[in-house]
């Protein structure tokens, strides 16, 4: 899609506040409501608009905060005096915000009910195409440079991981089904791995990332060099994880997220035929080859046993589509929505067809996602960012 739409008329269209996730998110995947007058006067003073109604006061609608009941004070113990209502404001505090992070150590927590399995490259960063003797290594995604992430790719992740978990709960430790050989193994320090950590973190869940020591099943180099054989390998490795996880939770379900460019749909076709009740979705990234047409069309998705097969440019549209089949909620997209945005701004290489996809996918997102329930600070910068990008794209269409 052709983005005509001018920089005045996106400031309209796109008039609900966004930023950055609050780093102490609500556990089951809800952020609390920020001051609505603080919004207001942020949008306000670069003139732009928002749709929360506000006449002098706030909202008619309670903010989350506010029905969320706080701890019990143990009042007869605490002393009326300044410093005693204040000693027992910080430890409400205190309370409060130790109710809100999970740890992936903490054995006391059950397991949630969601295992996430993901390939890795042109699933979640960029194999840019390479070839050795004319033998793809890993993909043949070109639009990204090599080992570029996917912008957003780690947040929706983590959310179908903790959607609807359920208190008391922690997010099932991420799985791997990948071409990748054991001889160049993902490690616990990865640079992979630490950045699953960092944004788990952000939603106050610790220690969170790739279980390598069980989750990660490899393939070898059969696979590695004959494209053929690499989705039966990866339902083989599928059949194993399926059989771990289950011990772990034993009415865990899956959803698997790969990609167009490898055989991970007959992969996912294979889970589906052989394990029907047990996989939610299969997601596949559609990548752009070297010898492909830039902006050629994705698959119709489909249903196969009555699990849906979805497939997506961006991870913004892959959120879209997460809600509309109820493995989301708009919270959770509008989540992913942000971090997309400030992820491929923080991106080296400011391609534009990078820009053009993201943005056609947040047109279309834009009246569904809840937007409204973020920190102020970041507010204007993913607007602005949005603003900026489209400008460049009327301009470089009109060059």
């Amino acid at each position: 899609m052709e983005v005509k739409e001018n920089a005045s008329l996106i400031a309209e269209r796109y008039n609900l506040a966004v930023s950055q996730p609050n780093e102490m998110d609500h556990i089951n995947g809800e952020s609390e409501a920020i001051d609505d007058t603080t919004v207001i006067e942020c949008a306000g003073s670069i003139g732009l608009h928002t749709r929360i109604q506000c006449d002098g006061t706030s909202s008619n609608q309670p903010s989350d905060a506010a029905q969320i009941a706080p701890p019990a004070s143990n009042d007869a113990s605490t002393p009326k005096t300044a410093f005693g209502i204040a000693s027992a404001n910080v430890e409400k505090a205190q309370r409060t915000v130790a109710n809100r992070i999970l740890d992936i150590n903490d054995e006391c927590l059950e397991w949630g009910p969601t295992q996430v399995i993901i390939d890795i490259d042109d699933t979640v960063k960029s194999s840019g195409g390479y070839k050795l003797f004319n033998v793809p290594l890993g993909g043949v995604d070109t639009q990204y440079g090599r080992g570029e992430l996917y912008p957003g790719s780690f947040q929706f992740i983590l959310e179908l991981a903790m959607y609807k978990m359920g208190k008391n709960r922690k997010p099932l430790l991420l799985a791997v089904l990948t071409t990748r050989i054991p001889q160049v193994p993902i490690t616990v320090d990865s640079a992979l791995n630490m950045r699953l950590r960092e944004v788990a973190e952000k939603r106050g869940v610790l220690n969170w990332g790739i279980d390598c020591d069980n989750k990660i099943l490899y393939s070898t180099i059969k696979e590695w060099v004959f494209n053929e054989t690499r989705g039966e390998k990866k339902f083989i490795n599928f059949r194993k994880l399926h059989k771990y996880v289950c011990n772990e939770n034993s009415n865990a379900r899956f959803i698997w997220i790969g990609d167009t460019g490898d055989k991970d749909l007959e992969a996912g076709e294979m889970m589906i035929k052989f394990f029907p009740g047990k996989i939610r979705a299969v997601f596949m990234h559609c990548v752009t080859p070297e010898e492909g047409p830039e902006g050629q069309r994705m698959p119709n998705d489909y249903y196969l046993k009555s699990v849906p097969i979805l497939f997506f440019r961006t991870y913004v549209g892959a959120a879209k589509k997460a809600v509309e089949h109820g493995l989301l909620n708009h919270n959770a997209l509008s989540r992913v929505l942000v971090r997309a945005v400030l992820d491929l701004n923080e991106n080296s290489t400011q391609d534009l067809s990078k820009w053009k996809d993201l943005i056609k996918d947040i047109l279309e997102v834009e009246e569904i996602a809840n937007l409204k329930r973020y920190e102020a600070n970041l507010v204007v910068k993913t607007r602005v960012i949005i603003e900026n990008k489209i400008k460049e794209l009327s301009q470089y269409g009109k060059t």
